[in-house]
């Protein structure tokens, strides 16, 4: 996978999303981050932003899944329903906190997810990420 223009953080921990700021911004200098406390506030700007952004390029999608209002699989409900020229340019990772087995499985199942990390994010992390391909 080659290292996207574009990466986006959706968590309502607003310290992790500094974290992941950080994160990227030192492993990807060149590239685009967009934090999100709210998933519902992420959607809006999927639908309404996200093209003209995104410049026919992929991005990388960085989602919780234990957030108020909306949870990330909540979110992903809703993602689904996207278009699929959207779609095919988001490459969704979760990035959670979880010990729950159960949420672990669901990512591995959904069709949307291409894996599913511990916070926090580190270098390491997006090295796996970067390795996989």
């Amino acid at each position: 996978m080659q290292i996207p223009s574009n990466f986006i953080v959706v968590d309502d921990d607003p310290i992790n999303n500094i974290v992941c700021k950080y994160v990227i911004a030192n492993f990807a200098p060149l590239s685009g981050i967009q934090l999100f406390t709210n998933a519902e506030h992420a959607l809006e700007w999927f639908r309404n932003e996200f093209s003209s952004v995104a410049n026919d390029k992929e991005c990388v999608l960085f989602l919780d899944i234990n957030m108020p209002l909306m949870s990330g699989w909540e979110f992903l409900d809703e993602f689904v329903m996207l278009p699929d020229t959207l779609k095919a340019k988001v490459n969704i990772f979760i990035l959670s906190s979880s010990i729950d087995p159960e949420d672990r499985d669901q990512a591995e199942n959904h069709p949307l997810v291409h894996g599913y990390y511990s916070k926090p994010l580190s270098k390491e992390t997006l090295n796996l990420i970067y390795q996989q391909d």
